[in-house]
């Protein structure tokens, strides 16, 4: 008796209709897009370590906080509303959810193309005044260009993870990585025949050539679909006083990260010179970070990060459904596996930080570097996945709150704890915040987490 039930749970595990799931089709898309982005950045990575010095991958890692505020502003809180509003539309009125794509589009264009005037005309200021790097300039002009096109490609990504299409977001990632390092390849061969010296602006127009191709990709996709529209008729007042209402929490959690980010992100090369550094090495500490260790270390956000981006929809169905049991399945799955990777890398980077330091980078600072944050593996994969849950289940105002207290208690160890100890007094601020910040969600999901039907 006890073999025939096992063989029959087997056989429906086994099923293809199972397998035709569109959140396991479309983690499996994702994932694999993931896998190859993430593959073709790493390789863009050691290139770029290997035309640029450390000092000068710490000068490009300084606009990166200009970056993820712009984005913050106008594209990331809009683009879960859109996945959420999209996924909760019913499906035999297509109308609904082309209106929520274009209002969204709309609001983020305007917020992105003000941005984009905003640094393209203040940047001296900005590079100046606020980064404190004057090499910062060209490089803020040229990404301000990208902004409008960053936002709908954003958007329309959006779109498709709320219909379950995540083949199309998959292969927008995978021609805008292609299409940024064969820019800065093509130019890097241009300058080395013709005896020019190297440009950070090289990375910057990469930047610019692959939001490019994603979003005229992503446009393309979307506009041989067999529905009629109208974006006119699409835009709507109250779809758009709907998304704003649901994307702001989210906006200003971004926000708020992402300008904190910006302080941590200056001042950290400030509190390395004050535990005894020349401004070069902290530039190049930091240049290590942010251009070999950290990309190594979030390789694996390749898994977690497509199955967050599906979770959003998935949760956000299931609880319109009342199925409380589906919610509570999907933590602890997520929970469980994003543990159990995290583990599994600790180990690795652990083991060979040494060699893949060495090997890829050929950096001992880029190994001692790795190694350290090989404890923060096992907390760092799950936070984006359990965010992504709260954010279905419409919690983006408490999420906001957990990732600000997060920042904030980095942000005292950049100055308190960098300046006595070194870079260390970061690494222990960045793995003492993760933990906070997963303990906090696993807190708010408890309702979840102890569900019981009976």
């Amino acid at each position: 008796m006890y073999s025939n039930l096992s063989t029959k749970q087997l056989r429906s595990y086994l099923n293809p209709k199972y397998l035709k799931n569109p959140v396991i089709t479309g983690t499996f898309f994702l994932t694999a897009a993931g896998i190859i982005t993430k593959l073709i950045g790493f390789f863009y990575r050691i290139f770029l370590s290997r035309i640029f010095n450390e000092e000068s991958l710490g000068v490009f890692g300084l606009i990166s906080p200009v970056m993820m505020l712009v984005h913050a502003v106008c594209a990331a809180g809009i683009q879960n509303a859109i996945t959420r509003f999209v996924a909760a539309s019913k499906k035999n009125q297509s109308s609904e959810a082309y209106s929520y794509l274009f209002t969204g589009i709309a609001i983020s264009v305007l917020l992105s193309g003000s941005m984009a005037y905003v640094i393209f005309n203040h940047a001296p200021f900005i590079a100046v005044s606020m980064i404190g790097e004057r090499r910062c300039i060209p490089l803020l002009r040229i990404s301000a260009l990208s902004f409008p096109l960053a936002t709908v490609h954003s958007c329309i990504n959006g779109f498709f993870y709320g219909r379950k299409r995540a083949a199309i977001p998959a292969w927008s990632m995978i021609i805008e990585q292609s299409c940024r390092v064969l820019t800065v390849y093509i130019l890097s061969r241009l300058s080395m025949e013709a005896g020019l010296n190297m440009s950070l602006s090289y990375i910057c127009v990469g930047l610019l050539a692959g939001e490019f191709s994603s979003a005229i990709f992503s446009c393309f996709m979307l506009a041989i679909k067999p529905e009629d529209f109208s974006i006119r008729r699409s835009l709507s007042c109250t779809k758009g006083i709907s998304i704003l209402s649901l994307a702001l929490p989210i906006s200003l959690n971004r926000i708020c990260i992402s300008f904190i980010s910006t302080i941590e992100t200056i001042q950290l090369p400030k509190m390395l010179v004050t535990s005894g550094l020349t401004t070069s090495n902290a530039l190049s500490i930091y240049g290590v970070f942010s251009g070999m260790a950290i990309p190594l270390i979030m390789f694996p956000c390749a898994f977690t990060g497509s199955a967050a981006s599906l979770l959003l929809p998935s949760v956000s169905e299931a609880q319109a459904q009342g199925n409380t049991k589906r919610i509570q399945k999907t933590i602890y799955l997520t929970i469980g596996l994003c543990f159990l990777l995290g583990v599994a890398c600790f180990l690795f980077f652990f083991t060979f930080a040494d060699v893949l330091g060495k090997t890829l980078f050929d950096s001992d600072i880029a190994a001692s570097q790795i190694r350290a944050l090989s404890f923060v593996c096992p907390f760092l994969y799950m936070s984006g996945t359990l965010c992504s849950i709260l954010h279905g289940l419409g919690k983006t105002g408490i999420t906001f709150l957990f990732n600000l207290a997060s920042i904030l208690l980095r942000l005292v160890f950049v100055f308190l704890a960098v300046p006595s100890i070194g870079f260390s007094g970061y690494i222990y601020g960045t793995l003492v915040s993760q933990i906070f910040l997963d303990f906090l969600i696993i807190l708010a999901l408890r309702r979840y987490l102890l569900y019981d039907k009976e």
